[in-house]
């Protein structure tokens, strides 16, 4: 956890004179503090089909408020009961068209056509042109590490895509996302 005093909580999202400087790297950036910044993975209410738990295809989506990251929880779109291996979800009772294994932000899915909508109404989040989960502002997105001008809604979840939505402050999006090998 990181802590700072002094100044009103609005103060330490300010961009710096001059701009927001481009990363050298890897940047860490620590997930945010209380439960707007760790929602949960609520029981899924969409349709629910048997099989593995593991997709065809992966996404990687990445959340940012106020500079800070959004933790994206493992079970998303996964009925219970549900077998676990080291923090990893590997059996659940039926899966959804969209769902988290361990809470990395990779997305698993097996349709082509599938949206970033998609995937927070399965999680029962919300998610707009001005709205991310709790917090509101303008939103923007990144795709591959380049800004994309649309609806966060309408962006396509493509096999091995790195996807970026931000509010309330910019954080350098990561261009690419090195998947984990295949189980």
């Amino acid at each position: 956890m990181l802590a700072a005093c002094g100044g009103e909580p609005r103060e330490q999202w300010r961009d710096p004179p001059g701009g927001v400087p481009k990363a050298q790297g890897v940047m860490p950036i620590a997930i945010g503090a209380g439960p707007r910044f760790a929602p949960p993975a609520h029981p899924t209410t969409a349709p629910c089909s048997p099989g593995p738990v593991q997709g065809r295809a992966r996404a990687h989506i990445e959340l940012f408020a106020q500079r800070q990251a959004v933790l994206i929880p493992a079970g998303i779109g996964l009925r219970r009961p549900r077998a676990d291996e080291n923090h990893r979800i590997v059996a659940a009772a039926c899966r959804a068209r969209v769902r988290t294994l361990e809470p990395t932000g990779v997305v698993d899915f097996d349709a082509p056509g599938l949206t970033v909508a998609d995937f927070f109404a399965v999680w029962g989040e919300r998610l707009g042109p001005r709205r991310m989960l709790s917090f509101t502002g303008k939103i923007e997105v990144f795709v591959a590490g380049r800004r994309v001008d649309e609806d966060p809604a309408d962006i396509p979840l493509t096999d091995r895509a790195q996807i970026v939505i931000e509010i309330g402050g910019y954080v350098e999006p990561h261009a690419s996302f090195a998947f984990p090998p295949r189980q």
